[in-house]
């Protein structure tokens, strides 16, 4: 991939942490609920528009999937997919969890994708070929970026492995994670930390295509494995996650075989 593309998707990201920023501040004006239940704040909305705007710009042939606008423009065979504030629910309770995804899709597939997280000011953003990322000083530019990649933990039991919208999740699988692993919950980016080697493994549920676009590059790059809990890509599966270094993720897999997933809670996104 292009350094210059790289850059600009990494500059789209910080720009729409900015203003995210100063809505998580405000007190997130303009809260209400969508059609499907979750929240979206007048900041969702904003922040959707500025990168669509900057993207217009840059690469006006390239369509743009938005969690809050849908899809749009087209031509060029690429795409962006952007969810403006990932975590909008954390935004509105005044929990600097949130996120700001950005991925870019090309004909041979997932090709950049990008996880800012603007109150604690990091960035992990990976390109196909380029490595998984990690940016901590949002002044430096992206060539000062550290390559980053996932632990080499090859036990499961008494991984730490992180979760989210376990509220969702069915009694049966937290039994079994609990019986075997560390599991800590309650955050929404987990995978970033997998992928700097915190932590050794994220499992989510609840998750729609904008919050999944940026992982299958991220994790690759970074070394590691991506899927639902079923085994199938991420990007056409069923809305969980699984991630991991290879051999951690065949193994929570096979623990999770034939488990109920989920019990129908809503997840919080």
């Amino acid at each position: 991939m292009d350094e210059d593309l790289v850059a600009f998707a990494v500059a789209v990201a910080h720009d729409a942490g900015r203003t995210a920023t100063a809505a998580f501040f405000d007190g997130a004006p303009g809260r209400r609920r969508k059609a499907d239940g979750t929240e979206v704040t007048d900041a969702d909305v904003a922040v959707e528009e500025q990168i669509r705007a900057a993207i217009a710009r840059f690469a006006p042939d390239d369509a743009v999937l938005g969690e809050e606008a849908g899809e749009s423009g087209g031509g060029s065979g690429r795409r962006w997919v952007v969810d403006p504030i990932s975590g909008t629910g954390y935004l509105t309770r005044r929990m600097p969890l949130f996120a700001n995804l950005l991925a870019y899709e090309d004909e041979h597939g997932p090709a950049i994708g990008v996880i800012h997280m603007p109150v604690q000011r990091e960035t992990v953003f990976a390109a196909r070929g380029r490595g998984c990322r990690l940016l901590t000083d949002l002044d430096e530019p992206v060539r000062a970026a550290r390559r980053t990649w996932v632990g080499d933990r090859d036990r499961l039991d008494g991984a730490l492995v992180l979760g989210a919208n376990q509220h969702a999740w069915s009694e049966d699988a937290l039994a079994v994670l609990h019986r075997r692993v560390n599991l800590v919950g309650g955050i929404h980016h987990a995978v970033v930390h997998v992928v700097t080697g915190r932590v050794d493994a994220a499992v989510l549920v609840g998750q729609g295509y904008d919050d999944v676009a940026p992982l299958p590059v991220i994790l690759a790059e970074a070394g590691g494995r991506v899927s639902d809990l079923d085994g199938h890509p991420v990007l056409g599966g069923n809305g969980t996650v699984v991630a991991a270094n290879p051999g951690l993720h065949g193994q929570l897999l096979a623990l999770l075989d034939d488990v109920p997933h989920t019990r129908g809670g809503k997840a919080l996104r």
